[in-house]
């Protein structure tokens, strides 16, 4: 059982993994294929080692000004969907049908995003709406 177990410090590297991630996606290179994003880093890795603390000063620059955007961002979204009361809901096509079934007479579409649609229509008072 303590193998199932993280210790701190593998929790902290795993969120720091996932922090890097989360910086090739925010540099818009998420759909690239790994291989290729690899290689890409392995040349950009050489690079950085040979450039002069000055260029790299600006590039951290313009990397901090992208994550303040962002921040910025993430708080406004934030603030905004507190001020509207909204909040995150995951559920199954199936958790979904019942609260159709539940709301008309009719019955649930097939799945996916029209499931999804008929049930907000429902909920918006927009019966038939899809």
């Amino acid at each position: 059982m303590a193998d199932a177990l993280h210790t701190r410090e593998q929790g902290l590297r795993l969120h720091h993994l996932a922090n890097l991630g989360g910086l090739v996606a925010l540099a818009g290179l998420d759909h690239e294929p790994p291989d290729l994003l690899l290689g890409a880093l392995l040349r950009m890795a050489d690079s950085l080692a040979k450039l002069p603390e000055r260029r790299r000063a600006e590039l951290a620059s313009i990397g901090s000004e992208k994550l303040n955007e962002r921040a910025s961002a993430k708080r406004a979204w934030k603030s905004w969907a507190r001020a509207n009361r909204l909040h995150n809901l995951t559920l199954s096509d199936a958790q979904i049908r019942r609260i159709v079934a539940a709301l008309a007479d009719e019955k649930p579409v097939a799945e996916g995003q029209r499931l999804c649609r008929q049930m907000l229509a429902l909920l918006d008072g927009r019966a038939g709406d899809e």
